[in-house]
């Protein structure tokens, strides 16, 4: 009897737990196809499937565990996009599943050696394939013509996959042409040029992540991978990589093995500006800002050859090598305040940028290397006299080159405020109540009342909104009666400031793998960083506890 009951509260356990998804595989697919995707993990079956996009659905196999049958529009936007594997129980923590505009190639094994590579008949193409025991090397063979520029691009730590991944390029006698293990990230991107026309092998092996003094190459269920494979367009970044808002405005595409070179951009309000380009990785995401955007103007290394620029702006460039210093001149009054902030290293460049301001003689005045735990830098400053000044950026470990592109914006303070949850997803029992922490920073002077508050609650459920004056904790209440339906689907939560009509939806940060791989201020974050796409479960009341009935085996 004992052992039923242990068998039965384990089975509870179970089904009250929600489900605990480990891996995805593939995690991606073409717009436009269909394919079969199967989970790992602890769960029952079946599972329900959610994505960000109403074109990406997911439908379990009913009669094959762990497999989904997943459709995908031909109109969804390539990139990638968050999907959700869920339960009456709850949901598992969002993954990242990347739309392409490629055809999909399935691995097929045995494909360790360079004798079997799989052959890759046309690029460009995506590759979806596991390294499944520990030691495996999957090779690729494909054919390149002189002046073609080879891009690989790798795709599973920032999809939250836990594998330190490397690429090998070969010729057919097992010459090694290029490597590279490490891109922005433990993602590798190979970019070679080819000289003469023929056949090539590119070999994928991977690391155990966290690393151990193991120097073995690792494997598993979990490594799990898609590789970009092209010899057509490729689109980096654009020149300038940005556009002002409500103005039509002209990009340079920088690259490999373009034809269009250039694109024009509509009038876009603020936001992002999403334009199509004629490249395997389109279409381009862009920033749009309210400030003129430019690029810089070289020689700009000196105090005395500074790029003199007005303020507001908006300026892309590149370090062009090692050393190289770029400095930007402004004119402006004693107490003038204005926040000068890089973006490089987030959006997905190498650049670790060490940022100042000197005055006409070159003094320095203020510098900042890293702002918020991050690797891009940021100063506000106040000018201590009416003048002329300079922003300057370099390296700070004096590297350079292509890859060393960045965006510096500059711009007077706006009061703002960030608000954040640490977790994307929340539950609540009918008939009870769940606190949800949402942290509020004000920043740049912010004052004032703010409102925080959960919007569009399923029927049974409230939440009563909570106002602060300051930074600190808004405790939202979720109370649920005892007669609230069940549910599964996303939450909405926003804050907002005075009695301003927009509201600001309330974020979480997404990382990559729940463990610090040891590398100071490494590579945490998702291929896509953050979600305002919360998850919430209503589950069934709590049971009841039964007294314990007291034992009359002692008689007074």
């Amino acid at each position: 009897m004992r052992v039923i009951l242990a068998a039965l509260l384990v089975s509870f356990a179970a089904r009250a737990a929600p489900p605990q998804v480990d891996w995805l595989f593939p995690i991606g697919a073409q717009r436009g196809s269909e394919a079969l995707a199967q989970i790992g993990g602890i769960h029952n079956w079946p599972l329900k499937g959610w994505a960000d996009d109403k074109g990406i659905r997911f439908a379990a196999v009913e009669k094959k565990k762990g497999f989904f049958k997943v459709t995908v529009g031909k109109d969804v936007l390539p990139g990638p996009h968050l999907v959700r594997f869920y339960d009456a129980n709850g949901t598992a923590p969002p993954r990242v599943f990347y739309v392409s505009k490629a055809p999909d190639v399935p691995e097929k094994e045995p494909n360790n050696e360079m004798l079997e590579a799989q052959s890759v008949t046309n690029l460009p193409a995506v590759v979806h394939g596991k390294l499944g025991t520990g030691g495996d090397v999957d090779s690729y063979q494909f054919k390149l013509k002189a002046g073609q520029a080879l891009v690989a691009q790798l795709d599973a730590y920032t999809a939250g996959v836990s594998m330190d991944a490397l690429l090998m390029l070969r010729d057919t006698r097992g010459t090694k042409l290029m490597f590279n293990h490490d891109a922005h990230s433990l993602d590798p991107r190979l970019v070679w040029q080819c000289d003469r026309d023929g056949d090539y092998v590119l070999q994928v092996a991977a690391f155990k992540f966290p690393a151990n003094s193991t120097s073995s190459f690792s494997g598993g269920k979990d490594h799990v991978y898609r590789l970009t494979l092209t010899n057509g367009p490729f689109v980096r970044h654009t020149m300038p990589g940005g556009v002002k808002a409500q103005t039509q405005s002209s990009v340079k595409l920088v690259g490999w093995n373009l034809k269009q070179t250039t694109v024009i951009v509509p009038k876009q309000g603020e936001g992002e500006a999403v334009v199509t380009i004629k490249a395997v990785n389109g279409p381009l995401r862009l920033p749009v800002s309210v400030n003129t955007e430019l690029n810089e103007l070289e020689p700009n290394d000196s105090n005395t050859t500074a790029h003199a620029v007005s303020l507001p702006v908006v300026i892309s460039g590149h370090i062009d090598k090692p050393g190289d210093v770029d400095r930007f001149a402004f004119t402006v009054k004693k107490s003038d305040r204005f926040v000068f902030s890089v973006e490089s290293f987030r959006l997905g460049f190498l650049l670790d940028g060490l940022l100042s301001i000197e005055d006409a003689t070159g003094k320095e005045l203020a510098s900042n290397d890293d702002a918020n735990k991050k690797r891009d830098p940021q100063l506000t400053w106040t000018a201590p006299a009416d003048g002329r000044y300079s922003v300057v950026l370099r390296s700070l470990l004096r590297k350079g080159g292509s890859e060393y592109f960045y965006r510096l914006q500059i711009h007077r303070p706006q009061p703002s405020f960030t608000a954040t949850v640490a977790v994307p997803q929340f539950a609540v029992n009918a008939g009870a109540t769940n606190e949800l922490k949402v942290a509020v920073k004000y920043l740049d002077g912010l004052k004032g009342k703010l409102t925080v508050q959960a919007q569009a609650l399923p029927g049974g459920v409230k939440a009563e909104p909570v106002e602060l004056t300051k930074s600190g904790t808004a405790m939202l209440k979720l109370v649920a009666a005892k007669d609230a339906k069940l549910f599964n689907g996303t939450l909405r939560l926003a804050a907002r400031t005075g009695d301003s009509s927009e509201w600001q939806s309330v974020v979480c940060a997404l990382t990559s793998a729940g463990v610090n791989n040891g590398v100071p201020q490494g590579f945490p974050d998702y291929v896509i960083p953050e979600t305002s796409l919360l998850w919430l479960t209503v589950l069934p009341p709590k049971p009841e506890k039964v007294p314990e009935k007291k034992s009359d085996s002692v008689k007074k």
